[in-house]
């Protein structure tokens, strides 16, 4: 006989078992044959803004309905696995919110009248489900059933996607193939759906770079109670922020609510239809499942301009001249969408009818549309081999290079350009670099294994090893500064050891690019050698681009402390720079290698005035432009001077910065070299000084590095430009760039399909000025960047009866110059810098609409209009000083 202590553990354990039994049966899942469940079933859809969003409504509806459930088969050896019939009976459509009735657009109008007879029977026609406890194995329903209607019912079916014990699973519902949590207790199963996880068919589009790209932050979560196998209630909740990661405002918040409430079940006769699922189906005359996850719907337009007749209604004197005014942006936006709805034939049309005051804007538009019909029109239009259309191929490289999603399409037609005979030298240079670009942004965006691009690096990279002429293989480089492929590494550290200082530096400015998990201790050894001049003499760029790769890719305590012990051993001014580069990263805590400067300077060898109180004119200064809870606007100016006062070398470096991402907007940099002898006072020479006179400017516009200009070449060359230089502005970069572009179709649990579109247009007009007097020998310089940005936001939901939506805007017009004047007459030469922001207006724009397709419609529209008031941005304390001296001589 048990002992006491042993019948104890044994009830306790039978009644643990027990009881364990009696909740997994009490949460399987499956209908009771012969009987009818009704539901009711409520769809809810509320789009916001996020200006305002707590002082304007929101616009979105309701739908109501009465649903019900049947088993028309189960297997009789596994009486969970079934095929469930659901039929949706009353709908009605009701605003989501509270309304006037002056705001409300339904008025009570009977749901029939607003989908219409047809819709409406065909909503109401009954879809089949295969279910075996919980989980879905396929959908069935009419052949018939397609678009909205059938969104509607794989959304329903999809709350049936159930699973009875906690964990992590993968399952396929209506958003798509995705991961899901569940946690289970007490006939409570809580269901969080990881949205970005999902995996669907592709829909849209986005920026390569984060900086001008978009966040979404979706959540999906679901709630059940369950009694007696059957689903009492399920409430699914989902919503989806998407903003402009460069301005958190412009956007949308979708809010999307499922909820099924279980009402009634009553007895009805069973339904025979076959003893196995197939003969089931067979006799329901079912012959293919039905698709349960949602497939991207394009809404076609219903009252559309065409392009052509938008052209002919803008007065193009006014509205395609000024490109960096806020309406000609506003205008590009526009075009570019009418263009993605056009054929080949209309966009070929009009750049062949197009007048020269037009064919720019229209080759900006036509590329930034990014569309098989328009790079093909394009494409037949624009001809390499032509000299008269050099203005135009310039136009549509820049705007291809500038492009946020550069597709195959556009690489093969730039391979095949290039694989052609291409007469102009400047159009063949452009055209490699922009192939660069083009594969830096594909490969930005994982498709470096695409064939197109892989033809691509080919032919850069056999370019590159065929060029023999130092100006191919200088080509050849850039574009692999703007590809940027870190596969490249070991054959740029190659270059870096080139017989001339020119190719050196582009080599080692392509290094400079790189983020620092690619920066190796080869690549820094190299770097170091070249700084130190260790093996061969390099030129004074080529050690500056070395010195900002060390300092900028966590540098070690000894390379910090060999770089400070050799300020004082190496040229005056470059020993200032130096100091005052380090001095302006002090400034700031962010940077990596703050921290090791202060430690080394700890050193009495290294900090002592002898070592760091150098002479000169070389400086170093940052700041920052504007500064907003999503961005930060940051510029770097770097000025290096010779021993004789002559410039050598400028940076103006401009950063836009999102949280982890940075963009570099721009940079302009100017070498010159073999200057001094034109203003040195004695016959001795200059160290540093490379002989020919020279000076030359590179450009680095949003990331993308655009092929070098030299000013002149030899004394000669620099004496027919000085005697022809006149003070009109010469126009440097033009144009209409389509830098935001973002397109996302957003599948909801409902099985709605909500979308959104982002634009950011820029107008821009960079020109520059040269004011020379030989009679009071002083020159200035002005480098005036005015331009326009224009950002939308459109998201929305289009339905067969209804259209909801909320887009946002914002728009400004500005202008910031770069003045630089300098003094001849005295030694050493003065020079001031001035970098001067205008006013310019900003203006905010909010609208939110709600219509029917029959024209009832509700709408609201708040803006806000601010002027940005102008100011002079602070540099180094030096050239404040110097400007003071010079501008109060003046007056």
């Amino acid at each position: 006989m048990a002992s006491p202590k042993a019948l104890r553990e044994w009830i306790m354990l039978f009644a643990i078992f027990t009881l364990r039994s009696v909740e997994a049966r009490a949460v399987d899942l499956a209908y009771k044959s012969g009987t009818l469940f009704t539901y009711k079933y409520n769809v809810d859809l509320l789009l916001e803004t996020l200006s305002s969003p707590e002082t304007l409504p929101g616009s979105g509806f309701r739908i109501e309905a009465i649903v019900g459930l049947h088993v028309v088969w189960e297997n009789s050896s596994n009486q969970h696995e079934q095929l469930v019939q659901l039929q949706i009976q009353e709908v009605q459509l009701l605003n989501v919110s509270e309304r006037m009735d002056s705001q409300s657009i339904f008025k009570n109008i009977p749901a029939e009248s607003l989908l219409g007879p047809t819709a409406m029977t065909g909503l109401k026609g009954p879809v089949i489900f295969h279910w075996n406890n919980g989980k879905i194995k396929a959908l069935y329903g009419s052949v018939d059933e397609t678009g909205f209607m059938l969104s509607l019912k794989q959304g329903l079916v999809s709350l049936f996607q159930l699973q009875l014990n906690s964990g992590t699973v993968t399952e396929i519902d209506v958003s798509g193939n995705c991961r899901v949590t569940y946690e289970t207790a007490n006939n409570q199963v809580t269901k969080i759906k990881d949205l970005r996880s999902c995996e669907r068919p592709e829909s849209g589009f986005g920026s390569s770079n984060q900086v001008l790209g978009v966040q979404w932050q979706p959540t999906c979560k679901g709630l059940y109670s369950l009694e007696n196998g059957v689903i009492k209630t399920a409430v699914s909740e989902e919503g989806h922020v998407i903003s402009l990661n460069l301005q958190s405002t412009i956007g949308a918040k979708i809010s999307s609510r499922q909820q099924l409430h279980y009402l009634s079940s009553e007895h009805r006769p069973e339904e025979y239809y076959g003893k196995s699922l197939q003969e089931t189906l067979h006799n329901l005359g079912i012959d293919t499942p039905l698709a349960l996850t949602g497939t991207p719907e394009k809404v076609p337009c219903k009252v559309c301009t065409s392009a052509s007749d938008y052209l002919k209604s803008l007065n193009k004197k006014t509205a395609l001249q000024d490109l960096y005014k806020i309406s000609t942006t506003r205008t590009f936006l526009a075009f570019v969408q009418l263009l993605r709805e056009a054929k080949k034939i209309d966009i070929l049309n009009l750049l062949k009818k197009a007048g020269n005051t037009e064919i720019s804007f229209l080759i900006d538009s036509a590329t930034a549309a990014q569309t098989e019909s328009s790079l093909s029109a394009l494409s037949e239009y624009l001809d390499f081999t032509k000299e008269a259309q050099i203005p135009q191929l310039r136009t549509f490289l820049y705007a291809s290079a500038f492009t946020s999603h550069p597709s195959k399409e556009l690489l093969r037609i730039l391979l095949a350009k290039l694989q052609n005979k291409v007469p102009s030298r400047e159009i063949q240079e452009t055209i490699v670099l922009v192939i660069g670009a083009v594969i830096g942004k594909m490969c930005q965006r994982n498709l470096c294994k695409l064939q197109e691009v892989e033809t691509g690096k080919k032919a850069i990279l056999e370019g590159l090893n065929a060029a023999t002429e130092e100006a191919d293989i200088k080509m050849y480089l850039l574009a692999l500064k703007n590809a940027l492929l870190p596969e490249t590494i070991p054959l740029l550290l190659k270059y870096t050891k080139w017989k001339t200082s020119s190719v050196a530096a582009i080599a080692v400015t392509v290094l400079q690019r790189f983020p620092n998990i690619y920066i190796t201790q080869e690549v820094k050894k190299q770097m170091n050698m070249i700084f130190h001049q260790s093996v061969n003499q390099y030129g004074v760029p080529v050690r500056l681009a070395a010195f900002d790769v060390i300092l900028n890719n966590h540098p070690s305590a000894m390379e910090m402390k060999n770089i400070l012990l050799s300020v004082g051993e190496i040229e005056s001014e470059l020993s200032k720079f130096i100091v005052a580069k380090l001095q302006n990263i002090l400034r700031s805590d962010h940077h990596p290698a703050s921290k090791l400067i202060r430690k080394a300077l700890k050193d009495p060898m290294i900090h002592n005035y002898h070592r760091l109180s150098r002479t000169g004119s070389s400086s170093s200064s940052s700041g920052y432009l504007a500064v907003t809870k999503d961005m930060v606007t940051s510029y770097n100016m770097d000025l290096l001077f010779g021993d004789s006062g002559i410039l050598q070398q400028s940076y103006s470096d401009f950063f836009v910065s999102t949280g982890k991402n940075k963009l570099h907007a721009s940079q302009v940099s100017i070498v010159a070299q073999g200057l001094d002898s034109f203003f040195k006072e004695s016959s001795k020479e200059v160290e540093g000084d490379d002989g020919e006179a020279m000076a030359g400017m590179s450009v680095i516009l949003f990331d993308v590095q655009l092929p070098p200009v030299v000013f002149f070449q030899g004394y000669s060359d620099l004496m027919e430009k000085l005697w022809s230089i006149t003070e009109e502005p010469t126009s440097i970069i033009k144009g209409s760039i389509l830098l935001i572009d973002h397109l996302q179709a957003i599948r909801l649990q409902s099985g709605i399909q909500a979308s959104t579109e982002f634009q950011g247009g820029l107008g821009i007009d960079i020109s520059g000025t040269i004011a020379l007097s030989l009679w009071s020998q002083q020159s200035t310089t002005n480098i005036r960047n005015r331009g326009s940005l224009v950002f939308n936001s459109v998201t929305k939901v289009d339905t067969p009866f209804l259209r909801v939506g909320v887009n946002c805007s914002s728009e400004a017009g500005a202008s910031l110059d770069f003045v630089s004047t300098v003094k001849f007459l005295e030694s050493p030469i003065l020079i001031c810098l001035q970098l001067l922001k205008k006013p310019f207006p900003y203006r905010e724009t909010v609208m939110i609409y709600q219509s029917l397709r029959k024209e009832d419609q509700f709408l609201i529209k708040r803006a806000r209009t601010l002027r940005v008031q102008g100011m002079e941005l602070p540099l180094h304390r030096a050239n404040s000083e110097m400007c003071k001296k010079m501008l109060s001589e003046e007056v």
